[in-house]
């Protein structure tokens, strides 16, 4: 009788470890081909951004007349940043003025504006903006700037000055307002152009690329605040200056508050995306990419869950397939071909994601291509390094609240609540 109940226990228990274990490869094979469903979406994601794209680029510009005033925050100056302000003159617009705004009149950069005034009067003006106390300098910055408009302009332009736009840009940017009251904002990126081809300028140049694709759209497009624009008068009515008040983030607040008011629609424009110039090195490119990601966490909880995610099932499903089929290649398992082919296709997405991701960069930024070429084998193979690299960053990004930009420490309490810690040197890590 014992014998009897001890063998019913362990039958049961080999059935409930075989159930297990059919529950647990099943979870596997679904992760699998979400991955390679997600990785063919992607695909279809880059493809859009390199051939669909560059077909708008080339449609020819509509009228645009509405009067806009451009502001631009800056800080310091280097060797680009003469010819990024003479590209901001030069734009085939014929309504605007530039409104160029300093933290403090000691800034060096004052002496290269200085001349701008001189040059252009009726055109370029200055505004010291003064320190920033519960909002980052950048948005104190711009809310000064906003102040020196008036309802004269019918639109806010805002440009960082590190970008090179080209002679269209604020046609193209402004243009798509004039189609209705249902694009609420319009929005340009950047594309990270190496300064020197090492590493961490190529890698940056691939994440900034992998990350503009999903743009797209404008469904999903939020806004990036060193290429967007907006009505003057939703400015105040979509409460984007209420929110700016305490705002580190002038981008995910300006969205926040667009995609809440009636559900307007942010409108991505391609022929506003700007190059910039990347110089950056191992430290100071993981530093960059934590703290863009730490503010995404505060202000998209969203977003970068959806990014963890999608890193994270990405290198589970490579790594693991190839494991697997190792594993299953010594033991002459006979399902190892299956892990190895779920390996081959997401090898083969990612270099096909990458080639479309270089068309883009080679059809969108043509003058710039030169200095792009070189990281075509980062585009073409770099893509799980990538992964990989983005993983660590979004997992570092995941704690803490205090970030540093610009030289000033900050804690960003939420989307809409920034604390000013001081310049960095006089506190205390």
């Amino acid at each position: 009788m014992l014998i009897t109940s001890v063998g019913a226990i362990g039958g049961f228990s080999c059935w409930g470890v075989a159930f297990g274990v059919f529950w647990i490869v099943l979870a596997i094979w679904l992760l699998w081909l979400l991955a390679l469903a997600i990785a063919v979406w992607t695909l279809r994601v880059a493809q859009f951004f390199g051939y669909r794209m560059p077909q708008v680029v080339a449609r020819p510009l509509e009228p645009a007349t509405a009067k806009v005033a451009v502001i631009v925050p800056i800080k310091g100056s280097d060797e680009d940043t003469r010819g990024n302000l003479e590209a901001l003159l030069q734009q085939n617009y014929p309504r605007y003025r530039l409104i160029f705004v300093v933290q403090s009149a000691d800034d060096p950069v004052c002496r290269l504006l200085d001349v701008l005034v001189r040059q252009q009067p009726q055109r370029v003006m200055v505004v010291v903006a003064g320190n920033a106390q519960h909002r980052g300098q950048k948005v104190h910055n711009q809310l000064a700037g906003v102040a020196a408009t008036s309802s004269a302009d019918d639109i806010l332009a805002f440009m960082d000055a590190d970008a090179h736009p080209n002679a269209n840009w604020l046609h193209a940017l402004v243009q798509p307002l004039h189609y209705g009251p249902h694009i609420g904002a319009t929005t340009g990126y950047r594309f990270y152009v190496p300064a020197q081809p090492t590493g961490a300028n190529h890698l940056l140049c691939l994440l900034n690329a992998m990350v503009g694709s999903f743009l797209g759209p404008y469904r999903r497009a939020v806004a990036w605040g060193g290429s967007m624009a907006i009505r003057r008068e939703d400015f105040f009515n979509y409460g984007v200056y209420d929110a700016w008040q305490g705002a580190l983030s002038d981008d995910y607040a300006l969205t926040w508050q667009v995609k809440k008011a009636s559900r307007r629609k942010i409108h991505f424009v391609p022929q506003c995306l700007v190059a910039s110039r990347a110089s950056f090195t191992a430290t100071s490119l993981r530093e960059f990419v934590v703290r863009q990601l730490r503010i995404t966490r505060i202000c998209s909880l969203r977003i970068w869950l959806a990014a963890l995610s999608g890193a994270l099932l990405y290198l589970f499903a490579l790594l693991g397939s190839w494991a697997f089929a190792i594993a299953g290649l010594i033991e002459h398992k006979t399902w190892w071909p299956w892990c190895a082919a779920v390996f081959i296709c997401l090898c083969s997405l990612s270099i096909l994601r990458g080639l479309m991701l270089l068309a883009a960069a080679r059809r969108l930024l043509p003058k710039h291509w030169a200095a792009i070429r070189p990281a075509a084998r980062w585009f073409i193979l770099g893509i799980p390094l990538a992964q990989l690299f983005m993983l660590t960053a979004l997992l570092q990004a995941g704690f803490g609240r205090i970030l540093v930009w610009r030289g000033i420490r900050y804690r960003m309490r939420s989307r809409s609540q920034t604390q000013v810690l001081g310049p960095v040197e006089s506190v205390p890590p």
